[in-house]
């Protein structure tokens, strides 16, 4: 068999099986001119040649400047190899990273992602395949175990990611990039600082999976890698099933009864929550609103960073930095029949009506009354402490019918309060007052309508698909 054949037949496979890469497409290699990416860039360019699957390289190398004439020697000879190969290469020098700044290591994955996705927006190239092994990944799931990572973060590096970055070697081992080179004749450069102690995934690599395998018997670096793709699984699974619960909940809101129900994953439905509204909660954070919505008061409320999660009975919603005030409690004169158009886009309205025997309720945008007990002028305004209305039932204080009609702390403030003298005869979407209400002696009988300014009685224009209607 050609040398190299088999390493080659089994890259091309799984890129195949895992949709990695199209044939015939563009693709940005990453190289930094070590072993790994080297083996990918010399697999990649033999796949057409050797294994009908035809693709167009572009080469990609950014020098960071960090080991001085070192890493000018890689970019030389990454640049080199490529020209010798009549592949396209992309070499850019970096000086925005310092030796001793902080998160160093991280800080350079971000600027070689930049560099890739300039290189192929500049090529058209749909992928960008870098030459990550199964060791990377082993080495991934013990760095972020050790900085107490959850599942999503042990499940470490995918084969591909959704901005297009491949990595065709995730299943194949260090060394059989270093054998599949001297298979071939192809050289590559060592880099120093991967024996550097002084970095934790060094130190994970060189010194604690060796010590693990020793002591343990196994290949712990497979069975590490082993067990990230079946925590990616679970928690893809388990995502579909978040995404699936959150598409039932209201618009902006979360049912507390979900969060009890989701059991030990309510902190996980909680923070996907928050995350689909671009809210990145601590986790102390997360299990304060859990504790919410388990406890038994009806209103309660935590701030995040730059957002406030409030409990309203039974939903848990986020006011937005910026909420307003709730307005004065100045009022308006409403003259009957006739119309008044509130600051917050609704029309209250006043009309004769004819007699009928049914009428749409207390909670309506819609309400039949006594028209002579209607008589004078009317008034709209917000609620006042003290309020009372007087209900069928009796009266009672405006606070507990707004907890009867379960209507949300932070909305009471702005609803609109209809007023004639001393009375309140309706609260719109709310109560009507039973001395307005038509009895067997009424002869003249007149409408009240609630409704929004731009569009027809019941439309699809209602705020938050409850009738509630607000003064401002």
């Amino acid at each position: 068999m050609d040398p190299g054949y088999l390493f080659e037949a089994q890259l091309r496979r799984e890129i195949v099986a895992g949709a990695l890469l199209r044939s015939g497409e563009d693709v940005v290699v990453g190289v930094s001119g070590g072993g790994d990416s080297m083996a990918l860039l010399a697999a990649l360019r033999a796949l057409p040649m050797r294994h009908d699957f035809p693709l167009r390289l572009h080469v990609a190398h950014l020098n960071h400047g960090l080991r001085g004439a070192a890493s000018d020697r890689d970019a030389a000879f990454v640049e080199a190899r490529a020209r010798e190969w009549g592949l396209p290469v992309f070499v850019e020098r970096s000086s925005e990273l310092e030796t001793e700044s902080a998160n160093l290591e991280a800080r350079a994955r971000e600027a070689r992602a930049r560099f890739f996705v300039r290189v192929a927006h500049a090529t058209g190239a749909r992928s960008v395949a870098v030459g990550h092994t199964l060791d990377d990944q082993a080495e991934t799931v013990l760095h972020r175990l050790a900085r107490g990572g959850g599942t999503r973060s042990l499940a470490a590096m995918d084969l591909r990611r959704a901005d297009g970055l491949v990595r065709p070697l995730l299943r194949r081992r260090r060394v059989e990039c270093v054998r599949y080179l001297a298979d071939i004749g192809v050289g590559f450069v060592d880099d120093a600082s991967n024996r550097d102690l002084r970095f934790t995934r060094n130190r994970i690599r060189r010194e604690l999976l060796p010590l693990l395998s020793r002591e343990l018997g196994v290949d712990v670096s497979e069975r590490l890698a082993h067990l990230a793709a079946d925590i990616r699984v679970d928690a893809d699974l388990a995502e579909q099933h978040l995404a699936e619960i959150l598409a039932a909940q209201p618009p902006g809101g979360l049912r507390v009864a979900s969060v009890r129900d989701a059991g030990a994953a309510a902190g996980r439905l909680v923070h996907a929550w928050l995350i689909g509204l671009e809210h990145a909660p601590t986790r102390s954070q997360v299990e304060g609103l859990v504790e919410i919505a388990r406890g038994a008061a009806p209103s309660a409320g935590l701030d995040l960073h730059r957002v406030r999660v409030e409990r309203s009975y039974e939903i848990l919603r986020c006011l937005p930095p910026g909420t307003p005030a709730p307005p004065p409690t100045g009022a308006l004169g409403w003259t009957v029949p006739g119309a008044v158009d509130l600051a917050s886009g609704w029309r209250l309205s006043a009309e004769a009506s004819s007699p009928r025997a049914e009428f749409a309720g207390e909670v309506a945008g819609e309400v039949v009354v006594d028209a002579a007990r209607l008589d004078g002028p009317l008034m709209v305004r917000t609620p006042r402490p003290g309020d009372r209305i007087r209900l069928r039932a009796g009266r009672r204080k405006l606070s507990e019918v707004f907890i009867d009609r379960k209507i949300p702390r932070a909305d009471r403030a702005r609803l609109a309060v209809v007023t004639r003298g001393a009375d309140i005869v309706w609260v719109p979407g709310v109560a009507v007052a039973a001395s307005v209400l038509p009895g067997d002696i009424t002869e003249r009988w007149m409408r009240l309508r609630a409704e929004r300014v731009d569009c027809r009685h019941f439309g699809s224009v209602v705020e938050n698909q409850v009738f509630r209607v607000r003064f401002g």
